[in-house]
C-alpha cells in the first residue's frame, strides 16, 4: 500500500532528480522512494552501502567489501555448532566487524537477503544445467 506524501524540493534538486529519473527510465517518485529507503537502512547500519549490479538492481554491500548476501551465504555454509563471527571472518578474509555488520543488516532485512540468496542459487542451478546440456552435445 502506498501513502501519498507532499514533498517540496528546491528547484536545483528537483531538476537533478528529474534528469536522473529520465536517464534511469524511472518515475521521480520511484527514485525518491528507493533513495529514501536506502538512506533509512543506512542510518541503522553504518558499515553498509548500496551498489548497483549490471542488471540495475541495488544491493546491500559492506563498505569496502563484498555484498552482504555473500557473507550471509558463508555464515549459512558453516555448521551451526562451528559458526561464529571469528570463524566466518577467517573464512571470508573479512574483519570480524564487517561480518557482524552483515549479520546485523541481515537481522533487520532478512527477507531481502534470503530472497536474494534464493534467486542467486536458482540462477546458478540454471547456468549449471545449461552448461551440462552443452557438454552433452559435444560429447564430454
Amino acid at each position: 500500500m502506498s501513502v501519498p506524501t507532499n514533498v517540496r524540493f528546491p528547484n536545483d534538486v528537483d531538476r537533478a532528480l528529474r534528469d536522473y529519473a529520465r536517464i534511469e527510465g524511472q518515475a521521480k517518485s520511484s527514485v525518491v522512494v528507493q533513495a529514501l529507503s536506502e538512506w533509512l537502512r543506512l542510518q541503522g547500519h553504518p558499515h553498509i552501502r548500496f551498489v548497483s549490479t549490471s542488471t540495475g538492481e541495488r544491493r546491500a554491500a559492506l563498505s569496502g567489501g563484498p555484498e552482504v548476501w555473500t557473507v550471509i551465504e558463508s555464515w549459512l555454509a558453516h555448521d551451526p555448532a562451528e559458526r561464529s563471527v571469528d570463524i566466518v571472518a577467517d573464512a571470508t578474509g573479512l574483519n570480524p566487524i564487517l561480518v557482524d555488520a552483515s549479520l546485523a543488516y541481515w537481522a533487520d532485512n532478512q527477507a531481502e537477503i534470503d530472497d536474494l540468496i534464493d534467486r542467486i542459487h536458482a540462477a546458478q542451478d540454471q547456468a549449471f544445467a545449461a552448461w551440462t546440456r552443452r557438454r552433452a552435445l559435444i560429447g564430454e
